[in-house]
């Protein structure tokens, strides 16, 4: 196990940055970069590991929380609200994960096509779910954007399924995140 997988797993605190989060990501670039540069200078990480944490688990709990919402869409019938939950969830668990993973993401509109393609290699299912992040992406822009009649006319995505694929990556990114790095959400 390399030195830095094993401080990862070793640290699983969060805290909170003196500054913004966004701030903060700013400031941090690439945390891991961060991290790997303060310990050749011989000067502690802790805090940027932790802060790191904090901002994964921001994501992660937003991932939640739209999860939360597409389930109540569903229980009221509400498509379109469906559809832009479901793929929310699964956006924002990916970008934790990825944050986390890589030790930074794209702030800009950009990483909504990296959310399905910069997925860890060693993530069980890695190619399934890439592919029904890019599913639920394509319905998620039909809901939030077309007003036509035949939006979902020709659907094959139904809106329990598109709230199956988000729960089962939101679980699935729960599980690799504690397997490999200790991170007990």
């Amino acid at each position: 196990m390399l030195r830095a997988e094993w401080e990862f797993r070793a640290t699983t605190m969060t805290k909170i940055p003196p500054v913004h989060e966004l701030r903060y990501l700013k400031i941090a670039k690439n945390y891991r970069e961060l991290t790997g540069n303060l310990s050749c200078l011989g000067i502690d990480s802790d805090n940027i590991q932790e802060y790191s944490n904090h901002i994964y688990d921001c994501w992660f709990k937003l991932a939640e929380e739209h999860l939360d919402e597409a389930k109540k869409a569903l229980l009221a019938s509400s498509t379109r609200s469906i559809f832009s939950r479901s793929y929310y969830a699964a956006y924002n668990a990916s970008k934790a994960m990825r944050y986390f993973a890589n030790g930074t993401v794209s702030l800009k509109g950009d990483d909504h096509g990296k959310a399905s393609v910069d997925l860890p290699d060693d993530l069980t299912n890695v190619a399934d779910f890439s592919a029904n992040i890019t599913i639920l992406y394509e319905y998620r822009l039909r809901a939030d954007y077309d007003n036509w009649s035949d939006t979902f006319k020709n659907k094959t995505l139904t809106p329990n399924e598109a709230v199956e694929m988000a729960e089962e990556f939101v679980e699935a990114v729960r599980k690799y995140m504690s397997e490999k790095f200790g991170i007990p959400l």
